[in-house]
């Protein structure tokens, strides 16, 4: 189980990075949610893709409900894998970072595996089949662009949700809890896992988590409803999952989420929000790291 910080608050107010951060973002966050907010009081239907609509999918919403799920059970699948042939000794299988810290190769394995499984069963589908789910170029220039702009106007509004919800879960006295992978940066000074651990939070996790909630997910719920349903109910998913782990990020979690899915959704790629989750993970990273004194 992960520590709990009672006192998260607190630390939370003290952390300089993550204010100087928050406040180089927030004429960005301002920008960006007045022309949402002109947006909404129009009452217009949520904007079309840049390049004006989604393709056909080849298959129905439920077949890609399915392979969300499926996903899912093969990235556990994979790391009780590991791990069990750890415990019977066919290899050495010592814990990295903190004591509680999930094997790093097990978490590795959870997002390599149904990921390049997923590519390959799409191609089953027939050609271009990937593209539906996003898993395309796109325009660079605009998934560059998007990336960085969703980062910086989300960021503010990820730690002002944070700050709520830690301060009510405090008056509650509910779980306050720190990632597996944020311990290990806390604990070690092993310069092997913190490699690990940065690499596995920018590169990895955007990787399979963009591909699985806003390319797979995303796009099975299109089929089945409009943009803003699918956004809501893949984006409540997405911090769901990251509840055990991290109890007091589950409003920040869907707050980026939304923000992950409508670049997706704009761009009919993944570029855009892989970047802004590697900037988003990378910051928490980078901020451990110095508040940590690493």
């Amino acid at each position: 189980m992960s520590q709990v910080q009672p006192d998260a608050l607190g630390e939370l107010a003290s952390v300089w990075w993550l204010l100087a951060a928050v406040g180089v973002c927030l004429p960005v966050c301002i920008y960006v949610f007045v022309h949402i907010g002109r947006w909404w009081v129009t009452s217009l239907p949520l904007p079309l893709p840049l390049d004006r609509a989604y393709p056909a999918v080849p298959y129905p919403a439920w077949v890609g409900l399915v392979l969300f799920v499926g996903l899912q059970a093969l990235a556990v699948a994979a790391a009780l894998a590991f791990l069990a042939a750890g415990e019977v000794g066919l290899f050495p299988a010592p814990a990295a970072g903190a004591p509680d810290m999930v094997h790093p190769t097990a978490v590795i394995l959870a997002q390599i595996v149904p990921l390049v499984a997923g590519l390959v069963l799409l191609r089953a589908f027939g050609r271009g089949a990937h593209e539906t789910v996003n898993v395309r170029w796109g325009s660079v220039a605009a998934g560059l662009r998007l990336g960085v702009l969703s980062f910086a106007a989300i960021l503010p509004i990820c730690v002002g949700a944070l700050v709520v919800s830690v301060a009510a879960l405090q008056l509650v006295k509910g779980p306050i809890e720190t990632h597996p992978l944020l311990q290990t940066v806390q604990t070690s000074r092993e310069p092997w896992v913190l490699a690990l651990a940065t690499f596995e939070a920018v590169v990895l996790a955007p990787l399979w988590e963009e591909f699985v909630y806003r390319g797979v997910l995303l796009t099975a719920l299109l089929r089945g409803g409009g943009p803003i349903a699918a956004l809501v109910v893949s984006s409540a998913l997405f911090a769901v999952v990251h509840v055990p782990t991290e109890p007091q990020a589950l409003l920040p979690i869907f707050f980026l989420g939304m923000a992950l899915g409508y670049a997706a959704y704009r761009t009919r790629s993944l570029v855009a929000p892989i970047i802004a989750h590697a900037l988003f993970n990378g910051l928490m990273v980078l901020g451990t790291i110095l508040g940590s004194g690493g």
